[in-house]
Parts: structure tokens; C-alpha cells; sequence
């Protein structure tokens, strides 16, 4: 067991070395090695979970992926094996800094670059974690009070200051008043009651300021899906935003694709107001797309592509018959369903 163990941390050595040049390998020790400023080892800071996910806590992650990024984890070791590096990086991460450092080759070689690689994979899961905790927090507290669709108390009072406001004009004749109050008239009657769900849109839309900040660190972000998809386009589309300071949306700025709730919203005179309804229909809409899988991020454990999570499809097409002749199925569903079928008419 020994010589086999011995020679698996040879063979994975190697290939390290082979896959990353050796300007970038050598930077990998030395940034486990540092002090942060605040005297905590760096190994032990980037070991460490978040406790909650406050703005400050997602802050931490976000350096910690973006040094990870700068010491170009996401580039490389994307082909070991998930169990090894998972179990190297621990046995490291349970040793105090300085004992590990005193580990030789090609031992240390193996760690480091397990452990920095699962770092990276945790981090961006726990940031995407802490990402959906805040969606969640924002809509729960822009639908906390919201009962009831229409508000009659706050529509009485406003028709009674329109009145008030016409009937103060001594100016305006009187058939000009009147044409002026049938228009009033028939636009309150014209005038449908906001859903439930639109008053909380509304609400999420003034609401969005304070999430800005992650939502501008998202976007930043190496996102991938299938195809073209509706997030990564709108994410582009702020993030260019971002890129130039404004926080204006351009008169020719659609998103179509976030969801036909949005696009009144999005459409909006009020640009500025515009540009806060595209920030929350992404919001929203990368929270959904992480959820059933259709954009994700290759640095990630939970949130990857489907094929790594599964079975590519390359592999699928030529082992599949296998697969399916151990289990004893034919290959195509109807062959299995139009026996069960029978069966059940037969029954009934």
C-alpha cells in the first residue's frame, strides 16, 4: 500500500509539472507560505468557511477566488481526480503551516496544488451559496407587509387630492372641467389592481442598491452555459455598464429573454429606473439558472457543467449500451413502456 501510494504521488507530481508551466508553479508555495496582514497564515485563511453571508464575509470569498484566479487554479488541474485532490488538500489543511512546508517532494508538489485547487472549487461554491442566501433575503423582505394587491385607503386619498387639485383651479372653465373630470374618472375606472407579485417587483426594484455590490462581482465572473443564454447576455450587458460608471440604461437596451414579467419594467421611460429592473431580473434569473443547472462555472464542485457533474456525452454515446444492458433495459424508453402500458388497460 505504502510503494502504491508512493507511486500514485509520483505519477501526480508529474503530471502537475507537465500541465503548469514552472514560472506559475513556483508561486504556488510561496503564496501558502505568506502572512496576511493581520498576522493569520494564508493557508489558514483560505481553508476558512464563511459563517454567514454578510456583505463583509462575501467580500473575504471574493478575494480569496480572485487570488486564486490571479495564481491561475481556473486554468489548470482541471482534469485530476476530485477524491484526490480533495483528499490531499485536507491532509494538508489539518497540518499547521509550518509543518508543511517541511514536507518533501513530490509530496509537496501534490498538496499545494490540491490544496489551492480545492480551495478555489470550495470558494466559488460558498460564494454562490451566500449569492442565493442574499436573492432570497432581498425578496423576503421586499414581500414582508405586502397583503393585499391594491392598497383602497392610499387610492381614495390620491383621487382626492387629483380632485382637490382640479377643483382649485378657478382658472379652468367649467366645460373644460368637466371633459377634465370624466378623463379622471374613466382612468380610474380603466385602471387595473397591481398583482401581488408586481407590487413586490416594484418594491425589489427601489430595493436594489444595496445588493449592487455583488451583483457587479458576478458579473465578473468566467459564467458558462449551453447555447446562448439570456443571463450571460444580460450580465454582459452590466457589466459593460459597470465598466463605464453609468448606471443609466440606453433607450435601445432589451432583455426579451429575462421573462415577459420584466419587460414593462425594463422598457421604462425612466432609464435609471430601467437599468435597476435589468439588475433585478438578472438577479433573479442567474438564481434560477444555477438552480436547474444551465449556467454554471467551471471552478466550482456543485455549481459545474452538467457533463462534469455526470457523464460527458461523448463518453455517454459509446458506453451507454453497456449501462443499459447491466441494468437489464432496452436502449429506448417506448421498448420499456409499451409492455407496462398494456399491462395497465389490460387492468383497467
Amino acid at each position: 500500500v505504502v510503494a502504491a501510494l508512493v507511486e500514485l504521488e509520483t505519477v501526480t507530481a508529474q503530471a502537475i509539472c507537465a500541465e503548469v508551466p514552472a514560472v506559475i508553479l513556483k508561486r504556488w508555495p510561496s503564496a501558502v507560505e505568506t502572512t496576511r496582514p493581520d498576522g493569520q497564515p494564508c493557508q489558514s485563511w483560505l481553508w476558512s468557511a464563511p459563517a454567514k453571508h454578510s456583505t463583509r464575509q462575501i467580500s473575504e470569498v471574493l478575494e480569496r477566488i480572485a487570488l486564486l484566479i490571479d495564481l491561475g487554479l481556473d486554468r489548470y488541474l482541471g482534469e485530476l481526480n476530485d477524491v484526490l485532490v480533495r483528499r490531499y488538500a485536507r491532509r494538508m489543511a489539518t497540518r499547521p503551516p509550518s509543518i508543511s512546508a517541511r514536507i518533501k517532494e513530490p509530496a509537496r508538489t501534490v498538496e499545494v496544488a490540491c490544496f489551492l485547487r480545492y480551495c478555489l472549487l470550495t470558494a466559488t461554491d460558498q460564494l454562490i451559496l451566500m449569492f442565493q442566501r442574499r436573492v432570497a433575503d432581498l425578496w423576503r423582505r421586499c414581500a414582508d407587509g405586502v397583503t393585499a394587491s391594491v392598497d383602497w385607503a392610499e387610492q381614495y386619498q390620491q383621487l382626492l387630492q387629483e380632485l382637490s387639485g382640479l377643483a382649485a383651479q378657478d382658472s379652468v372653465a367649467d366645460a373644460e372641467l368637466r371633459s377634465r373630470l370624466s378623463d379622471l374618472v374613466a382612468a380610474k375606472r380603466a385602471q387595473r389592481a397591481p398583482s401581488r407579485a408586481s407590487v413586490i417587483r416594484q418594491r425589489l426594484i427601489d430595493a436594489i442598491a444595496p445588493v449592487r455590490s455583488l451583483l457587479v462581482a458576478v458579473s465578473g465572473l468566467p459564467w458558462q452555459a449551453t447555447g446562448e443564454h439570456p443571463v450571460l447576455d444580460a450580465l454582459n450587458k452590466l457589466h459593460d455598464q459597470y465598466a463605464a460608471g453609468t448606471h443609466s440604461l440606453a433607450a435601445d437596451v432589451t432583455a426579451p429573454r429575462l421573462g415577459p414579467a420584466w419587460h414593462q419594467a425594463i422598457a421604462d421611460a425612466d432609464r435609471e429606473r430601467a437599468f435597476r429592473a435589468l439588475e433585478v431580473a438578472t438577479l433573479f434569473a442567474l438564481r434560477r439558472a444555477l438552480r436547474n443547472g444551465s449556467v454554471w462555472l467551471e471552478h466550482s464542485l456543485s455549481f459545474r457543467g452538467r457533463e462534469r457533474l455526470f457523464i460527458p456525452d461523448e463518453r455517454w454515446q459509446a458506453e451507454a449500451r453497456r449501462h443499459y444492458a447491466r441494468l437489464q433495459l432496452p436502449a429506448k424508453a417506448s421498448d420499456l413502456l409499451a409492455p407496462l402500458l398494456e399491462r395497465v388497460r389490460a387492468g383497467v
